[in-house]
């Protein structure tokens, strides 16, 4: 019996301790940091990865609670449990899509924390730059403490508005100030922690705050977020054993299979992977192997660029690039950064300057079935899966002619009169393609 308490939807440390649930000890990485040679960080993972979790037990570090790390890696490590002012902004929720809206929602956030440290704001402050700014040094000046800053999802309010212009725009000239205080208050600042699922270095979102250190691509946090096969055989074996029983497998066979499902990250040049860490802890609480990732949320953005692009989806898996193109920002004909960064890709291989992407694993495998061929065949989702099951069952059963049957189905349900006559071809690859990817 699976005794485990699994966190699941919890994203806060201080929760998921006091609880009891299971935590997976990345907190070495939060004591290199504080302790590095940089007191400004910038994390690109995908949604649903361990972002925001992170940002939790950094914001209880700085708090002082010591408690909480019992028996973890910094409570060992830290000897001295300083308390800091931490100011977290969580944009995850913002209404991105409104200019107002996303205003509204820094103001909230900087009007919560001048009552929590009893700071006066004069109201005539307008931007949210200049507010934050005061804001900062307000709290430095009442407490005599640098301030830490924490930033969940900064990317919101451009990801979701990056087909208006004006909206973007908009966006783009609000969030700016906002950031540019982080670089100007330098001084007065113990920490920043930033993290997002895109990197727009081109939108000039962070002009005038070029010097975060960016970890993304860093071999050092390889496995900042997500979970290794090593620290999955150490947590959760109880859990692997109520899989291993459901599915009439053994111990050996369950991880073997959890691996082909969930692992297969790979963020840097470090050879370390990694598995998602919403599915595989979801699959073990529920003893089934699921599709979890794709049902957080499918990726609007992925799908809109992906049909503009001409880019030949076939050769996604395998595909050379490199770290600029990889950190890019992604556009109509390149969706490559988006690909990666959203998590539909990831490294498979590195020589030089050049990385190899391909698909990480049998869940991101069905995510891109999930999502491209109804778009694509002009068929629903349940269709779909009706449609793939009874493909299953001709190939089990050895019945050609249906196999073949369906097949031609598929093709023909390409909806090729709303489709440009030069792209045609396109398409029927790609139907094909997707066939094979199920």
């Amino acid at each position: 019996m699976d005794t485990t308490k699994y966190p699941i939807g919890v994203q806060s440390f201080e929760r998921i301790i006091e609880c009891g649930r299971a935590y997976v000890d990345k907190t070495e990485y939060i004591y290199r940091m504080a302790h590095g040679d940089s007191d400004t960080y910038f994390l690109s993972r995908p949604r649903r990865f361990g972002k925001s979790l992170l940002l939790s037990t950094i914001e209880a570090y700085f708090l002082g609670k010591k408690e909480l790390f019992e028996g973890l890696a910094l409570g060992r490590l830290e000897k001295d449990w300083e308390v800091y002012p931490v100011l977290r902004f969580d944009l995850s929720v913002a209404q991105a899509k409104s200019t107002e809206l996303l205003e509204e929602h820094f103001r909230i956030h900087l009007e919560r924390f001048e009552k929590k440290f009893g700071v006066d704001i004069n109201s005539g402050v307008k931007s949210i730059g200049d507010r934050f700014g005061l804001l900062l040094q307000n709290i430095y000046d009442k407490t005599g403490k640098r301030v830490v800053v924490l930033v969940d999802e900064y990317d919101k309010g451009i990801v979701e508005v990056l087909d208006d212009e004006v909206a973007l725009r908009a966006n783009q000239d609000l969030l700016r100030p906002f950031f540019s205080q982080i670089k100007a208050s330098g001084e007065i600042l113990r920490f920043a922690f930033i993290t997002g699922v895109a990197r727009f270095r081109h939108y000039t979102l962070f002009s005038g705050f070029n010097n975060p250190k960016d970890i993304s691509l860093d071999p050092d946090y390889a496995a900042v977020c997500g979970i290794t096969k090593q620290e999955l055989l150490d947590n959760f074996q109880e859990g692997i054993n109520a899989l291993a029983e459901e599915l009439e497998v053994s111990y050996d066979e369950a991880v073997e299979r959890l691996r082909l499902k969930y692992d297969g990250y790979r963020f840097t040049r470090s050879k370390e992977l990694v598995f998602n860490p919403t599915s595989i802890l979801t699959c073990l609480d529920a003893s089934e192997l699921g599709n979890y990732w794709v049902r957080t949320g499918t990726s609007d953005v992925f799908i809109r660029y992906l049909t503009k692009s001409d880019f030949d989806i076939t050769k996604i898996d395998g595909i050379w690039t490199n770290a600029d193109e990889m950190e890019g920002t992604f556009s109509d004909t390149n969706p490559i950064p988006l690909l990666f960064q959203t998590g539909y890709l990831t490294i498979k291989d590195a020589k030089g300057l050049r990385y190899q992407l391909g698909i990480p694993n049998g869940e991101v495998r069905s995510a891109l079935v999930d999502e491209l061929i109804p778009k694509f065949m002009g068929v629903s989702r349940r269709d779909m899966r009706m449609r793939l099951y009874d493909i299953i069952d001709m190939v089990n059963s050895g019945d050609v002619d249906g196999f073949l049957g369906e097949i031609k189905a598929m093709l023909a349900s390409v909806p090729y009169q709303d489709i440009d006559v030069p792209n045609l071809e396109k398409y029927y690859h790609l139907t094909v393609y997707q066939i094979f990817l199920m």
